[in-house]
């Protein structure tokens, strides 16, 4: 496959922005699966698609919560596993029971005032505990996953942009599907790996310094490819048009991503990196 894009010719300097895909074979190495290789390993195999910026684009980051202890922060987690078990109550007339310490552990022999527990229990809770179980506080269960759909009209004026909008719609179609991986017909590499940019047309005024891939997309991380549409002719037209070639003179094409990992924001980087980024900026050589 060559590095497709569309339009052709003249009609590329009508175009203010570009949106331009990448896509690599699944990996599971780290340094493999982050933005900047799948963009390498895409350009150095000749998997890159290049299209003009739909009007309509956009990006939300929807976290999902949930009711119950927190995943973050465990020592918060003591203080409603010590409510939510009877709390004080769980005593005996000495003091003396096995009772969760705030480091984990069970202690079966330590001996216990009420007053010793509940100065403990003080320090190792929030002060929103003093009056109400954080159990019923919203936590984070996972971070946003982005979702992106890019929708096109093609209408190719000769045919050689015809057979670009055919490559385009096919490679798309095929690149959403596993790989058979080499050497082994049975088996298959999973999901191939994507990532996205913007980029302007040279004739585009503004500044060299606007990043228009955060600006516009919010930085997507590395997606999958999710879903592939694609609709020949115009419904609103009853009759069916068609090139010289043979080829529609209309084609619909709608694209879904969705981010492969969940991200986490760097204050080193003042960027949200994936769970992949993060770990091949740690342990490079792992």
């Amino acid at each position: 496959m060559a590095n497709l894009i569309y339009p052709l010719g003249e009609y590329l300097d009508d175009q203010p922005l570009f949106l331009k895909f990448f896509v690599a074979t699944y990996s599971l190495k780290n340094t493999e699966r982050t933005r900047t290789s799948v963009q390498s390993r895409a350009i150095s195999s000749g998997y890159t698609i290049t299209l003009p910026l739909p009007s309509d684009v956009g990006y939300a980051a929807a976290h999902e919560f949930g009711q119950g202890w927190t995943p973050i922060a465990p020592i918060t987690n003591f203080a409603p596993n010590f409510m939510n078990n009877g709390g004080k109550a769980k005593l005996d007339k000495d003091g003396k029971t096995a009772i969760l310490l705030p480091n984990g552990n069970y202690d079966a022999g330590r001996e216990y005032s009420s007053a010793k527990f509940i100065g403990e229990l003080q320090n190792a809770t929030t002060s929103t505990f003093k009056k109400f179980s954080n159990i019923t506080e919203l936590t984070m269960v996972s971070e946003a996953r982005k979702r992106y759909e890019f929708k096109y009209i093609f209408a190719p004026k000769n045919y050689a942009e015809a057979m670009a909008v055919e490559n385009i719609c096919g490679t798309f179609k095929k690149t959403s599907y596993p790989t058979v991986a080499d050497g082994l017909p049975e088996r298959t590499y999973p999901q191939n790996l994507w990532s996205m940019i913007i980029l302007p047309n040279t004739n585009t005024p503004g500044s060299s310094e606007i990043d228009y891939t955060s600006d516009w997309l919010g930085d997507p991380l590395v997606c999958v490819l999710s879903s592939v549409t694609v609709k020949k002719n115009d419904r609103a037209d009853p009759v069916v048009r068609m090139l010289p070639s043979g080829h529609s003179n209309i084609t619909l094409l709608s694209i879904a991503f969705e981010e492969f990992e969940t991200g986490t924001w760097d204050p080193e980087e003042n960027a949200i990196l994936s769970k992949s980024e993060i770990s091949a900026k740690k342990f490079p050589n792992s």
